[in-house]
């Protein structure tokens, strides 16, 4: 479980290094096809499930409120990130950004998932009778 633990905080810190990097970026460099609405609405979005679910899975928070947060938001991600990859792969106009951060998102994503869900599981498992 450590070892799970450990890629999904090296995954949320990758995705909120890319995230702040491709903002900053978009603000500098004002590429004409950037979709600016879309992004500065996503881009919180996904800052704010990385730090959730770092802290979520430090115990800094904790509650059957979080963990179901931090999942939702990782099946959000999932779909945000399958999505950004199949219209890349799909569009005429190939954006190598949608395709490594739209990864990012989907295994963030699948490691929240199966962290968070074990996690479940295995507390179920090993929680005394009432």
């Amino acid at each position: 479980m450590l070892m799970l633990k450990t890629a999904l905080f090296a995954m949320c810190a990758f995705t909120l290094l890319v995230t702040g990097y491709l903002s900053l970026s978009l603000a500098i460099l004002r590429p004409p096809r950037a979709n600016y609405s879309e992004w500065f609405m996503m881009a919180p979005l996904f800052v704010a499930q990385s730090v959730l679910t770092m802290m979520a899975a430090s115990a800094l928070l904790s509650g059957a409120w979080i963990r179901w947060l931090v999942l939702a938001g990782g099946v959000a991600i999932i779909w945000v990130g399958g999505a950004w990859v199949h219209d890349t792969l799909a569009s005429d106009h190939f954006e190598g950004y949608a395709v490594v951060l739209g990864s990012l998102l989907l295994l963030q994503g699948a490691l929240t998932l199966v962290v968070f869900l074990r996690q479940r599981l295995v507390g179920a498992v090993t929680a005394p009778p009432h």
